[in-house]
């Protein structure tokens, strides 16, 4: 069974988790902000900008690979140009979730003990 330390130990880290990625979120809209009054224009923060470095590879048009690659490629390349800032909200979200499901399990830890 678990302990009610356990619980209130997990609900304090998942509280820093999310505490923390609020922090970063407004930090990243934040400086969006700043750029957008400063030049204008709203910059476009995607995944790849932190997964993947810069480097270019070049390849002859004439090579083909099977359909399946070019799928996962495609399906990868999708998945990289979706903005930080929306996988941050949804880690909030969740993050979130996981909070008041664990007080819940606090709650009634704490009522079967007592």
């Amino acid at each position: 069974m678990l302990s009610v330390r356990f619980i209130r130990f997990a609900k304090l880290t998942a509280l820093l988790a999310d505490v923390s990625t609020i922090f970063s979120a407004v930090l990243i809209v934040g400086w969006q902000i700043v750029i957008l009054l400063k030049d204008g224009s709203w910059p476009a923060l995607p995944l790849s900008l932190i997964l993947t470095p810069k480097i270019e590879v070049y390849s002859t048009a004439s090579i083909e690979k099977n359909g399946e690659s070019h799928q996962a490629t495609n399906f990868i390349d999708v998945l990289l140009q979706v903005p930080i800032i929306m996988l941050l909200l949804l880690a909030v979200v969740f993050l979130t979730a996981f909070y008041v499901s664990l007080s819940s399990v606090e709650r009634e830890l704490t009522k079967t003990q007592i």
